[in-house]
């Protein structure tokens, strides 16, 4: 089966919400004072609430022959483990040469339990997530990537499921995911800024919700604005976001990627067509999320040792984050995420039929 074309404007999505993730984790150090717009950069963890949509849509339209086979469920493991342990397991390498070479020097953590053994293995095995363990331990955004391979693990039987029903049935399992979701987000206590023991139930009404947007999208592609709909998505995003309706800002950004989604099934011309530099970042987004928390480490030791505060020093602090966490990307994507994919991609490509190579021959 030949790869669907890549969604531009879902790729820059990728950009913008990771982004808004770094913003939010630079801002509890940095603190920086926004007036009426503060509530935008304290909503930025609902950047992986995006990311959880994002990875149900994806895998329904890249996945559909999943329900055929147990061989083809057992290839998609393969693959998707194959795209997001290797820079994980990167990181946790760069993690703990930083640990044991600060104690050389002795230097610690503000907080070395995240170091743990115990911690660790919960990590390799990415479980963290699953809420019996620290999730904030390691390189602590890898408590979504846990999250995620869960879904990961019960997709097929997912898809078998959603793939199959009605769409009459999946549209009403998309409407009843909204009220699931603010229950989560009212026994939480704080909104959808959850990472422990509410994951993965955060995660699941997502990630279903992702995959019903893909399998209406479709139905509806040919037939609706999708432009002005996804316009209307992002001005939801917005205006929860300044109001702190968390809940509001997750239906916002389904809306949104939902009808961007739209908007390529009706091969119409990207949104997102003149922003290349957008799309690049987008493509370097999963690395960049996955490095941030490790350059944190390495400037909270400096600040700390040069008793600087980064409340009275954001420019510096911001820049600093930004500029460090892009050059560690950069190398994670150029020297193990890409050709990590490309190696396992060509080592689980589907077998040429008999037929093609007999003609060459």
């Amino acid at each position: 089966m030949a790869a669907k074309p890549e969604i531009t404007d879902l790729t820059c999505c990728r950009g913008l919400l990771a982004l808004w993730v770094f913003a939010y984790h630079v801002d509890l150090h940095a603190q920086f004072a926004l007036g009426p717009f503060a509530g935008l950069l304290h909503r930025g963890y609902l950047g992986v609430d995006g990311f959880f949509i994002l990875s149900g849509i994806i895998l329904a339209r890249v996945h559909p022959e999943l329900s055929r086979s147990m061989s083809t469920s057992v290839r998609f493991w393969a693959r998707r483990l194959a795209r997001i342990y290797p820079v994980h397991f990167a990181t946790i390498v760069l993690l703990g040469l930083l640990v044991l070479g600060g104690a050389a020097m002795g230097m610690t953590p503000s907080d070395p339990s995240r170091f743990s053994p115990v911690s660790l293995i919960e990590n390799l095995l990415l479980i963290q997530g699953w809420g019996f363990g620290n999730s904030w331990s390691w390189n602590y955004p890898s408590w979504s990537l846990s999250s995620e391979w869960a879904g990961y693990l019960l997709f097929p039987v997912l898809w078998f499921c959603l793939g199959r029903w009605q769409s009459i049935v999946v549209g009403q399992v998309a409407i009843i995911a909204f009220p699931i979701l603010g229950l989560i987000a009212f026994l939480s206590g704080h909104g959808l800024n959850v990472s422990s023991a509410d994951a993965l139930p955060r995660f699941f009404v997502e990630f279903i919700w992702g995959i019903c947007a893909a399998r209406m999208v479709p139905i509806f592609a040919d037939n609706l604005p999708s432009a002005s709909l996804a316009l209307a998505g992002f001005v939801m995003v917005l205006i929860g976001a300044l109001l702190g309706f968390d809940t509001f800002v997750a239906a916002g950004l389904w809306f949104a990627l939902s009808s961007l989604t739209m908007h390529a099934d009706a091969e119409r011309q990207p949104l997102f067509r003149h922003m290349p530099l957008l799309r690049i970042f987008g493509l370097l987004s999963y690395s960049f999320y996955m490095s941030f928390a490790t350059i944190e480490l390495i400037l909270a030791q400096i600040f700390r040792h040069e008793t600087w505060d980064p409340a009275a020093n954001k420019l510096i602090y911001t820049l600093a984050m930004f500029l460090l966490t892009l050059m560690l990307s950069i190398v994670l994507f150029i020297a193990v995420e890409r050709p990590c994919r490309r190696t396992v991609d060509r080592w689980l490509s589907d077998p040429e039929p008999l037929a093609a190579t007999r003609l060459r021959m």
